[in-house]
C-alpha cells in the first residue's frame, strides 16, 4: 500500500457500520440497567434525601438486584455524580454554598437596575431560586 486512505462514501453502509458500532444486546441490557437504577435514585433522592436513600432501597425501586446496582456503579456516591455531576454535598458544604449565593445575589442587587448587565436578571433569578428562603 501506498499509504492512502480509502473512504467509504457518506451514508454507505460500510461507512455508517464503521463509524458507527451498533450495541450488542449485552451491552444495550447493561444500557437499560443502568439507566433504570439512575431514574430509581433520582426518584429516591428527591423524595426520600441522598442520606435515607439507600442502595437496597435504589434496587428495589428499579426492580433489581443490589447487586446488578453495583455492577453498574461502585457506590451511592458514584450514582449521585452521575446523576449531578458533582459529590453530594455535606449539610456544611451545603451552608457554605447557600451563604455564598447569599453573597452573591447581594451583590448582584446592587447591579440590577444597570442596562449593561445583559443576563443579570436571569442569573438573579437563577440564584434566587436555588435558595431556600430567608429564616425569619
Amino acid at each position: 500500500m501506498d499509504g492512502s486512505v480509502i473512504v467509504a462514501p457518506a451514508g454507505s453502509a460500510i461507512s455508517r457500520h464503521a463509524e458507527f458500532p451498533q450495541p450488542n444486546r449485552r451491552q444495550k441490557a447493561k444500557a437499560l440497567t443502568r439507566q433504570k437504577v439512575v431514574d430509581a435514585a433520582k426518584r429516591l433522592f428527591a423524595t426520600v434525601g441522598y442520606k435515607a436513600a439507600t442502595i437496597r432501597d435504589i434496587a428495589a425501586d428499579a426492580g433489581m438486584s443490589t447487586g446488578a446496582v453495583f455492577n453498574s456503579f461502585e457506590d451511592k456516591d458514584a450514582l449521585y455524580l452521575a446523576i449531578h455531576g458533582h459529590p453530594a454535598l455535606t449539610p456544611e458544604q451545603g451552608l457554605h454554598l447557600a451563604a455564598a449565593l447569599r453573597r452573591a445575589v447581594e451583590f448582584m442587587e446592587g447591579f440590577e437596575d444597570d442596562p449593561d448587565q445583559i443576563g443579570l436578571s436571569d442569573l438573579l433569578a437563577d440564584c434566587r431560586a436555588a435558595l431556600p428562603a430567608k429564616a425569619g
